[in-house]
């Protein structure tokens, strides 16, 4: 067997650090790359509840439109992108469910 070729734990993926900050989630990938902050933003982002918000923060150039085609695909809100000292920061909001939006009626 090849030393360098080890598996990583499923725990591998995962934001430097997750806080709230004014009644925002702040979801820190700094530092991280493609698909891995990706990877690890969709992980906290289901851990949202629905309608909350959360602000990304990345230092990967390529992220906005990266995060743009997730939310898309992922029905998140994307609620703009600033560059801030060499940072990205992206808002997006949590989308409600159908049965959420209309309550559950049987």
């Amino acid at each position: 067997m090849w030393p360098f070729r080890r598996k990583r734990s499923a725990g591998a993926i995962h934001a430097n650090s997750v806080t709230r900050v004014d009644g925002v989630v702040e979801i820190d990938v700094r530092g991280q790359t493609c698909p891995g902050y990706l990877l690890a933003i969709d992980r906290e982002v289901e851990k949202l509840e629905a309608g909350e918000e959360a602000r990304l923060v990345i230092s990967y150039p390529p992220c906005g439109d990266d995060v743009q085609a997730w939310c898309r695909r992922k029905g998140v809100e994307y609620l703009g992108m600033e560059v801030r000292e060499g940072l990205w920061i992206i808002g997006i909001r949590k989308q409600r469910t159908s049965s959420q939006s209309s309550g559950s009626r049987r």
